[in-house]
């Protein structure tokens, strides 16, 4: 496994966080889309002896797409009448976390 595509995901995930959290959903798509597409090239790599230390990443990784589509229904209900850049991004957020990967 090579630990620069590793850290890449580690490092994508934290700057999901900081989207959701900061109210960023416009940008949240292509983050989850970025990562989605790291951890697909790591594990296109893993050796066999790798596989427990993928499927662990694999699985924070759908525990953190939970998260992030909690905070985005979470932010469409806090806001009575969101902007539509907002709304939109947030519906994207949403489409993107139901394809999964």
């Amino acid at each position: 496994m090579t630990a620069p595509i590793a850290d890449g995901v580690m490092a994508v995930t934290h700057k999901l966080v900081q989207q959701a959290m900061s109210g960023q959903w416009q940008e949240v798509p292509k983050t989850i889309q970025e990562r989605r597409e790291l951890l697909a090239r790591l594990a296109s790599s893993a050796r066999p002896q790798d596989q427990q230390w993928l499927s662990a990443l694999r699985q924070a990784m759908t525990e953190s797409d939970a998260a992030v589509a909690t905070m985005a229904e979470t932010a469409t209900v806090s806001q009575p009448d969101p902007p539509a850049t907002n709304t939109d991004a947030v519906a994207a957020v949403m489409d993107m976390l139901g394809k999964g990967g």
